[in-house]
């Protein structure tokens, strides 16, 4: 590998430690948010190339996530022109140029390997499409003929392949008995929509005597028995059998969801490295020859999106997978998968863990990894979605931990969908995967939305889920969707039907630099250093698994504890014990490791436990014992597992604690008290501490925060305003007290170093007026200038006049105030009260700010002078109520373009609502 490539893998995968200051001040090209540009349905041109990107550097993009894919028409929305279809010449040409000009730029692009997401496409055979099992079944008698039809499983698109043929005798005939979530245990069936809880797949109810089907010795293997056209060649030596014929179809969801035209297709079979490696070779390796010595400068990094497949089961080598990593032939409980129970209820129970753990092991081990060989060969990083959040058959937190970039996803509020938190925040995952695997950078596709178009709000819609976002561990936004739109589709022009709408066509993209040096500043400071976590909480090794939102703490860590999750093989591999703490090799420990409340837990995790104890690691156990293993195993290993943990809970006096209560009796002080309206995230260098604070109110707070550094100087990091200050704090005991004011979704750093630097500000003036009518007022959009007189500042949606009441664009508000004696080198403020979206000031002539969020006040030094000064404030709303209006005209008549029709009609209030103050 060429030394340049090597660089760029290590400098991705090695924690950053620059200068807060010098992040702060001038965040780090690298880390600064990314657009998942969409290139829809391959409509684009070399001219809106070109300008996107040039319009993304400019505006503080530092990169581009280039992902070809459709959508345009879902939702009730019209469809765009096809443009070149994905991987043909055209299309390719159209890439080349990109990466040609993003490199003229300083700008990364990285790319998703196919056109929409379902890795796969028209290059994927049915035999490489993922699949699931199916099967049908009969008796036969000792008395029937020797020859036997067998009926035909289901199967879609005409797709079958034969698997096994089994058979049982019938002892007595009695009904069906199943286990509990029999389908989804057996991956017939997801549990919910995203990211389940996935424990209730580890219980049931106890073995009840003969309700069993059949035990695993009395199954006969007929697979040869079958002729190729179904004709079952047996004749039993006695009584009556059930025989079982099982064989594999496409899988249900397994196709390309989204694509451009000319990509519809199979999904790939993700359990099969002959099928990644197949497609690679087909799609991947031209696309890399492509980007010629750009390869490792300009494109970085490859991507794949969502895997929403959810439930497959089947894979050809399977059956030997199985048994090379179980021990035992899965033949012989094939009767499981059609819901009989085979020897036991726990028995049955124990082969569908094995089962679904094989499964998972293969996405890891034929997929992911190879994915990541086959890019770092190239001297490029991965930073697939490969932890769901959809209920696939995955270790989702083993599986992100491949990634060189753990990566997931987040969304924007709707009102329609993905309501709650539950449903809209999926990072807490990624950040534990990037954490405990050393990866520096937590990626997260940012803002996707169902419902609003251009109706996202800034301050109180996209900050406060961004904010949540980064408390939970993000660091890398990757902003959904920032649409390619070519000028012949008009303004605002094509877009997703999904997602906050973002590219140079909005409204507010020329006075959006503010709000995106905000995103950048919070993420790049908080990619500095290392995560500050106190407690490590294994989740198990089941599949499928997921880590959920922050807030459903399965350790039981309160509000004042933070904490990462780890699977089975980074526990195994990457935790050691150095002076009580439980740490890994990059310099990320833990106060405590927490384990699961489950009936059942890995042995060779037990064994590691046992290790971590000995060396002095504090290990918090549930109140319940473990009573066996997972999985099939010898009662040897289930009289081990009761004797290890039996020995370590005699000795521990952390059972049946919470991790809260666990650190408490180790003498460890809370690292933050705070109300539960402030959420917060705490980083490290070792010569600094740094915590990220998000208020979730819509109302200002006034709170007293304790925080566990003791001793360090304390300063305030006003990420909105960029300014820096001291912060006075009280010590209180093994702590500081500060106290700190939030404006409506507020967000701050409290910076503690040993030698604090930043700058006292200057003081503040103290004269104070405010500006009344009228107001001059000159609204301007892309097509119509316009100008109007008020007197009394409002909504432009209560207007009776229809030119402002469905205004999108800009207007420019004008007054003038005389003011006397106006003192030098003092603090001045300009307070807008209210407005919507976005407010652009100038005092004569000069731009002072731009204000996005509260407390809607701009204050620099020396804003004005005395005499006369001419104030003009800008403000920007976005575009639905041009659009709402716009739909109801005629065609012909409306001067916007775009194909997003289902536009909910409901005003958004807009313009300056004041009142406008003036300190001065």
């Amino acid at each position: 590998m060429p030394m340049s490539l090597l660089l760029s893998l290590l400098f991705l995968q090695t924690p950053s430690s620059l200068p807060l200051d010098d992040v702060w001040k001038n965040p780090p090209v690298r880390g600064r948010i990314r657009a998942y540009w969409w290139w829809l349905n391959g409509n684009v041109d070399k001219p809106a190339i070109a300008r996107d990107l040039r319009e993304m550097r400019e505006k503080g993009f530092g990169s581009a996530l280039l992902c070809d894919a459709g959508g345009a028409s879902q939702d009730g929305n019209d469809s765009v022109p096809h443009g070149p279809t994905f991987l043909s010449p055209e299309w390719r040409e159209l890439y080349k140029f990109t990466l040609q000009e993003a490199s003229k730029l300083g700008m990364e692009i990285t790319l998703n390997i196919q056109s929409g997401w379902n890795l796969g496409g028209p290059v994927v055979s049915r035999d490489d499409a993922a699949k699931k099992l199916t099967w049908a079944e009969t008796t036969v008698n000792a008395e029937d003929p020797s020859s036997t039809q067998m009926p035909e499983p289901e199967r879609r698109d005409n797709t079958y392949r034969d698997i096994c043929v089994l058979a049982w005798p019938i002892t007595n005939e009695k009904p069906k008995v199943t286990i509990e979530k029999y389908p989804e245990k057996a991956m017939l069936k997801s549990l919910s929509f995203s990211a389940p809880d996935t424990t209730p797949l580890l219980f049931d109810k106890p073995d009840q005597p003969g309700e069993e089907e059949t035990t695993s010795d009395q199954i006969v293997d007929l697979t040869g028995n079958m002729t190729p056209d179904g004709v079952l060649l047996w004749n039993p030596p006695k009584g009556k059998y059930r025989v079982l014929r099982v064989g594999w179809t496409i899988g249900d969801h397994a196709t390309v969801s989204t694509s451009s035209d000319g990509w519809k297709g199979y999904a790939l079979d993700v359990l099969d490295e002959g099928a990644f490696r197949r497609y690679w070779n087909r799609v991947v390796e031209p696309l890399l020859a492509d980007a010629g010595p750009l390869k490792g400068k300009t494109l970085t990094g490859l991507h794949t999106d969502s895997w929403e497949v959810e439930a497959v089961n089947w894979t050809p080598t399977l059956r030997d997978e199985f048994k090379k990593r179980r021990g035992y032939d899965l033949l012989r409980y094939m009767p499981t998968i059609a819901g009989y129970i085979v020897g036991s209820r726990s028995k049955t129970n124990r082969f569908l863990f094995d089962f679904r753990k094989t499964l998972g092991d293969l996405a890891v081990d034929n997929h992911f990894r190879p994915f990541k060989e086959l890019a770092h060969k190239h001297g490029l990083i991965i930073h697939p979605e490969s932890g769901g959040p959809h209920a696939s058959p995955i270790d989702a937190q083993r599986c992100l931990g491949v990634n060189d970039m753990p990566m997931s996803e987040f969304w924007a509020e709707s009102w329609r969908h993905r309501l709650g938190d539950a449903n809209r925040f999926f990072v807490k995952q990624p950040a534990s995967a990037a954490h405990v695997n050393g990866r520096p950078f937590v990626a997260a596709e940012g803002f996707t939305t169902i419902g609003p178009h251009w109706q996202e709000t800034l301050w109180d819609n996209l900050k406060p889920s961004f904010d949540r976002a980064c408390t939970e561990g993000m660091n890398f936004l990757t902003w959904h969707a920032f649409v390619c739109s070519p000028s012949s589709m008009g303004i605002p022009g094509q877009q997703y039907f999904a997602g906050t709408h973002l590219n140079p066509n909005v409204t507010w993209w020329d006075y959006s630099k503010p709000f995106f040096a905000y995103l950048n500043r919070v993420q790049t400071m908080l990619q500095q250093g290392r995560p500050a976590a106190d407690v490590l909480c294994y989740y198990g090794d089941q599949v499928p698994n997921f880590a959920r939102l922050r807030s459903e703490d399965p350790a039981g860590c309160g509000g004042g504890f933070d904490y990462d999750v780890i699977d089975e093989d980074a526990l195994l591999t990457r935790t050691t014990v150095n002076n009580g703490r439980i740490v890994t090799p990059d310099g990320v420990s833990y106060r405590a490791l927490v384990l699961p409340k489950q009936p059942s837990i890995s042995i060779r995790v037990l064994r590691h436990v046992q290790k971590l104890v000995t060396d002095g690691g504090h290990v918090v156990f549930p109140k319940a014992p473990y009573q066996v293993a997972n999985g099939m195993t010898s009662e040897g290993v289930d009289k081990e597992v009761r004797a290890i943990d039996g020995q370590l809970r005699q000795k521990s006096p952390l059972v049946g604690k919470t991790a809260a209560e666990a650190l408490a009796s180790l003498g460890v002080r809370q690292d933050v008290v705070a109300p539960t309206e402030v959420r917060w995230i705490h980083r490290t260098d070792g010569k600094s501490d740094w915590y990220f604070l998000a208020s979730s109110s819509k109302t200002p707070l006034r709170v007293d925060i304790d925080f566990r550094n003791e001793s360090w100087s304390p300063e305030v990091f006003d990420a909105v305003s960029g300014m820096t200050s001291f912060a006075p704090s009280t010590k209180v005991k093994g702590a500081q007290r500060l106290s700190l004011s939030f404006d409506p979704y507020g967000s701050c750093f409290v910076v503690f170093r040993r030698h604090g630097t930043a700058a006292q500000p200057p003081k503040h003036a103290s004269e104070n007026a405010t500006l009344g009518g009228p107001w001059q007022v000159e609204f301007k959009s892309f097509d119509q200038t316009f100008k109007r007189v008020v007197n009394k500042l409002e909504d432009w949606t209560q207007s009776a006049d229809p030119e402002v009441k469905f205004f999108s664009g800009a207007a420019t508000y004008r007054n003038s105030v005389d003011l006397k004696s106006v003192l030098p080198g003092r603090l001045q403020s300009i307070e807008l009260g209210a407005f919507r979206e976005i407010a652009e000031v100038r005092v004569n002539g000069k731009v002072v700010g731009i204000s996005w969020a509260p407390p809607f006040t701009i204050t620099k030094p020396d804003i004005f002078k005395s005499g006369v000064n001419t104030i003009e404030i800008k403000v920007i709303n976005f575009w639905a109520n041009r659009l709402i209006h716009d739909a109801e005209l005629p065609m012909a008549t409306r001067k916007t373009q775009t194909n997003i029709r289902n536009i909910r009609k409901q005003l958004m209030p807009s313009g300056l609502l004041g009142p406008v103050k003036i300190t001065f």
